[in-house]
């Protein structure tokens, strides 16, 4: 149902996802960030398909009611113009199995754009309230973009010069006082750093990465030693054990996992994945991805060419400068055995033959034991991003 309010010089318009009307405004929805940030250059749009579909290579649309997040999840739209001109958007959702699993009552508003205008803000924040308010929500929490896990968390609040790197969003400097003004407090902040693995492998890490293998038992194996379908299975059981706790976190279940990994072998390069045994028990698991931000630049000032840049990422994936080590996950039974800084050694001894450039995040601020070896690796710090909540 598509809902229009006016007020003063501003139009709001609510709608959903599932009428051919509400298509053809979610298409503006997507087409605004295109025009707030044009001519930025640290502002790399993914392909209007990641949120529309495209059958051709069998990518399901973010958006699209059949997305598997929809099982779980209701959403709502909203955008905001100006005599006709769109000047604002955000969606709201409430994540059931979020809620569930926290045993809370939050809602989330994402995919937030504005102009630097206040008023449009309020407007905007005011409708995400009020409908996850109406579906029983008591705090509003955000901006949580779509993926749910696999995007960043939070509005970018220092790199704004930093490199584009995938999922990892930009926005104007301005959203943080915005969203501040209008009530909410700071709740976490999560961060992330670039390093080169051209830089000397840490003596002390190769003898204790050693160390831990022979006094564990450790086995080590790549990514094909092992059939895709038992890599899926292994894969979400350490992942949904070893985030269980973290902030924010709503495990996967084996279906959103499965489409993740199908998704990932469009770009992957297997040799940056590391698995770990201990006495033939999965461990833990250590993973990046090429870094195809590099590949979806916008092409020159044609908008409308998403099929170019969608060819560029599928034969450019494997030929990018640097990758985002982004994958990680210890059962919790196994933590504190060294067992991160053993796959950090292993790949690093690939990484630096091919990468010039290494993202590794996002990193939550309380997470003190990896920041400590992040920082061991010699990282520079990146970005940092800040999640907002406000009681209703």
């Amino acid at each position: 149902m598509i809902e229009r309010t006016q007020t003063g010089q501003y139009q709001l318009i609510a709608f959903g996802n599932e009428s051919k009307e509400e298509w053809s405004l979610l298409k503006k929805f997507v087409d605004f960030h295109w025009a707030l940030y044009k001519g930025n250059p640290y502002y790399v749009p993914l392909l209007d398909y990641e949120y529309t579909g495209f059958k051709l290579i069998g990518m399901t649309g973010l958006f699209q009611p059949r997305n598997l997040f929809f099982k779980h999840a209701t959403m709502r739209f909203f955008l905001v113009l100006n005599q006709g001109t769109v000047v604002g958007r955000c969606n709201a959702f409430v994540n059931t199995r979020h809620n569930e699993h926290w045993h809370d009552k939050i809602g989330f508003f994402g995919q937030f754009e504005c102009i630097e205008e206040p008023a449009v803000a309020q407007i905007l924040l005011d409708a995400a309230a009020s409908w996850l308010k109406a579906q029983g929500m008591d705090t509003i929490r955000g901006p949580q973009n779509l993926p749910v896990n696999d995007a960043t968390p939070g509005f970018l609040s220092s790199g704004y010069e930093s490199r584009p790197v995938m999922y990892y969003h930009y926005n104007m400097p301005y959203y943080n006082d915005m969203v501040l003004d209008y009530g909410f407090d700071a709740v976490k902040r999560v961060h992330s750093w670039e390093v080169s693995p051209q830089k000397p492998m840490e003596p002390k890490l190769e003898r204790l990465s050693e160390k831990i293998i022979q006094r564990y038992g450790v086995t080590i194996e790549a990514w094909d030693d092992r059939s895709l379908n038992v890599r899926k299975l292994e894969m979400l059981e350490i992942y949904n054990a070893a985030w269980n706790d973290n902030f924010g976190f709503v495990p996967f279940t084996q279906e959103e996992f499965d489409q993740i990994i199908d998704d990932m072998m469009l770009i992957m390069d297997k040799k940056l994945f590391i698995f770990l045994y201990i006495k033939g028990e999965p461990a833990a698991f250590f993973g990046g991805v090429p870094n195809i931000a590099e590949t979806l630049k916008p092409i020159g000032n044609l908008r409308h060419a998403e099929l170019l840049r969608t060819i560029k990422l599928l034969t450019g994936a494997k030929k990018t400068k640097g990758f985002r080590l982004g994958y990680l996950g210890i059962k919790p039974k196994f933590r504190r055995l060294g067992l991160d800084g053993v796959m950090l050694w292993k790949q690093k001894i690939y990484s630096r033959t091919k990468y010039t450039y290494c993202d590794m995040g996002w990193v939550l601020e309380d997470n003190t034991m990896t920041i400590r070896l992040i920082k061991m690796m010699g990282a520079v710090d990146s970005k940092t991003y800040t999640i907002y909540e406000k009681k209703l």
